[in-house]
């Protein structure tokens, strides 16, 4: 079994809205033991606690000590407790049938009564223990409520009919009762936070490439008048007298005169839309492409398929694009992905023209995850995920169910915004080939190796090295050789990609839209700065510093596979998947990117490499969007 599930089986398995109950469990006593290994009341946060739990169940798994039937009740009971989460409470809520059900709430004053019913604050820290009989354990304050009653008693009215004698007409009524109970209401002030919205406007930039003529000027060539005049010659013999006559020769004058004009036109860049300007805002959509074997393969890793015997026969190598691997787990992604970008054009030749990603306010309320932003961060957020979202992001990423573990849900959120290229030369010139090559081991604020503020070498292993989000990350650009002809994308995009256990889905399913809340189960959390391109991709886990710990965690595949160091390349074309964009807009192109993460304590799998395929529909243009971004570099990246 993969790193991933072993590490994480005790962590999720078989979880969804978890019940307090410990029926399932054959070893309620084992059980409880396994809790008692971890503090609930000195726990750093709750997914620490979580984290600790986990770890415990699956040593005792292993050792024999904890029935294999009891491990999802002991994590059922480690998520549903307000252990790592001060100021909150188990709440006891019985209906008015008689139903008793259990949440942790955030303060005594959440714990209220359903209609017709009954609520009590527990005083255990777990639902599966501040629950018993319908009460709870310990005792704890109660509230009811009592439904309105009104009771009316009908009005009478007798007449006695007229006579010959006539009788006194008699009215007898009964007055009308009304009896009602006291209604008590509850009511838990509200309380409204609003951030502040900054929006940044650049102005659009437009570049003209100038036109140039030359002309040669006009030549003229005269040939110079020659005259040739024979001396005058007189002889005197005596008395005779010779004259010879003068003779004068004249060639004449010509003039030749030649005029020419010659207009030189510089060449232009292929249009990223047919008959579009340049200067534009773009969206890339997602698409389904053609089935490709999975990083985990067998054999043929990243070639095409039909089945998984064109992939080693490995279980679901062959799969339909778009994917994502991560720890060798293989994850659908969704085909509703978009990217906007703004572009300002290059020159020709090289026709390379700057793009940018908007993003509107980095650190406004984050609508994904709005369980990163409760104050205290008591559900174990990155510090990342606390500071908020882009409020106008660029990159948009439907949640979507990933089908491990007995079901999760998983989203990206845009943090920053972005910046990339769009090289539209031809033939083409650009070379957008990305490389990222990782190691695990911290070279301090500098982000250098082998100055004065690198900290003491750890343990290369998950609690050691690993046990940390730093790390460094070196990206080279290019492999010296063009990229295939058509049209280049390469998009740089900073997002916060979270994975957990989501308390409104059913068991099993992650329904559309889902946000991760106050109180469900975070699973992993992971700041990326992936860079999808066209052109090709490759990641690895290497030796920088010399310490000879390179990563401490599952890399690429898994920790007991020889490649999951890498280098993984993801080729361009022609072999693919990777393709530009056609010339003509008839054909989308396919990006991908290949990168490191050091998860540190947010995720039980550590320092891991992802690989990302995401077939493309052509390039259209969308309503302008004014963008401008400058990257603050970071380290590890």
């Amino acid at each position: 079994m993969r790193s991933f599930v072993r590490l994480l089986s005790a962590l999720v398995l078989l979880l969804a809205r978890a019940e307090a109950s410990v029926a399932a469990c054959s070893d309620p006593a084992a059980a409880a033991a396994v809790r008692g290994q971890c503090d609930c009341a000195s726990a750093a946060n709750h997914g620490a606690y979580v984290s600790c739990v986990a770890h415990a169940t699956n040593a005792a798994v292993k050792a024999g000590t904890l029935p294999d039937d009891c491990a999802s009740t002991v994590m059922n009971c480690a998520s549903n407790s307000t252990c790592g989460k001060p100021g909150f409470v188990t709440c006891c809520e019985t209906d008015a049938r008689g139903t008793t059900t259990c949440n942790v709430v955030n303060g005594p004053g959440a714990c209220t009564a359903p209609k017709g019913g009954s609520a009590c604050v527990g005083t255990q820290p777990s639902c599966c223990d501040a629950c018993a009989n319908g009460e709870c354990a310990g005792g704890g304050t109660t509230t009811s409520t009592v439904a309105s009653t009104t009771s009316t008693v009908a009005t009478t009215t007798s007449t006695v009919g007229s006579t010959s004698t006539t009788l006194a007409t008699t009215t007898s009524t009964v007055g009308s009762t009304s009896t009602t109970l006291a209604t008590t209401t509850s009511t838990v002030g509200s309380t409204s936070t609003t951030v502040a919205t900054t929006t940044s406007t650049v102005g659009s930039t437009s570049t003209t490439l100038a036109t140039t003529t030359s002309t040669v000027g006009s030549t003229s060539t005269t040939l110079a008048t020659t005259t040739t005049t024979v001396a005058t010659t007189t002889t005197t013999i005596a008395t005779t007298t010779t004259t010879v006559a003068t003779t004068t020769t004249t060639i004449a004058t010509t003039t030749t005169t030649t005029t020419s004009s010659t207009t030189t036109t510089v060449g232009t860049c292929a249009p990223i839309v047919p008959s579009a300007a340049i200067a534009n805002t773009y969206r890339l959509n997602g698409t389904t492409g053609e089935k490709r074997c999975v990083t985990t393969s067998a054999a043929n890793r990243f070639g095409t398929c039909t089945t998984d015997a064109d992939c080693g026969n490995t279980a679901g190598g062959c799969l339909q694009l778009p994917w994502v691997t991560a720890d060798g787990q293989v994850m659908p992604f969704p085909t509703g992905v978009q990217t906007n970008f703004t572009v300002t054009p290059g020159t020709f030749p090289t026709c390379e023209h700057s793009a940018c990603v908007p993003c509107g306010n980095p650190h406004a309320s984050c609508a994904g995850v709005p369980g990163c932003e409760v104050a205290g961060n008591p559900n174990g957020c990155v510090p990342r995920g606390t500071q908020g979202c882009c409020d106008q992001p660029g990159f948009i990423v439907p949640t979507f169910f990933v089908n491990i573990l007995g079901g999760l849900c998983s989203r990206v959120d845009q943090i920053d915004c972005g910046v990339g290229v769009v090289n539209t030369s031809n033939p083409q010139t650009g070379d957008n080939d990305v490389f990222k090559m990782a190691d695990t081991s911290d070279p301090g604020p500098d982000c250098i190796y082998g100055t004065a503020d690198d900290p003491a070498h750890k343990a290369c292993t998950a609690t050691g090295e690993g046990n940390d989000l730093n790390g460094k990350i070196v990206r080279t650009l290019g492999n010296n050789s063009p990229d295939a002809n058509g049209i280049q994308f390469r998009l740089n995009t900073p997002e916060l990609s979270t994975t957990w256990t989501d308390g409104q889905s059913p068991p099993g399913t992650c329904a559309n839209g889902s946000t991760y809340d106050d109180g469900e189960l975070l699973v992993s959390q992971l700041v990326l700065k992936a860079e999808p391109t066209s052109a090709g991709a490759s990641g690895a886990f290497v030796d920088m510093n010399g310490d000879g710990c390179r990563r401490a965690g599952s890399g690429f595949i898994a920790p007991t596979n020889p490649d999951t160091d890498g280098p993984i390349t993801v080729p361009g074309a022609p072999a693919g998947p990777l393709r530009p964009q056609s010339y003509d807009g008839t054909v989308g192109a396919v990006t991908g990117a290949v990168s490191e993460v050091f998860s540190g304590p947010n995720s039980p799998i550590r320092d891991i490499g992802f690989v990302a395929i995401t077939p493309n529909m052509p390039a259209v243009v969308v309503p302008a969007v004014a963008c401008t971004c400058t990257p603050v570099a970071g380290c590890p990246e």
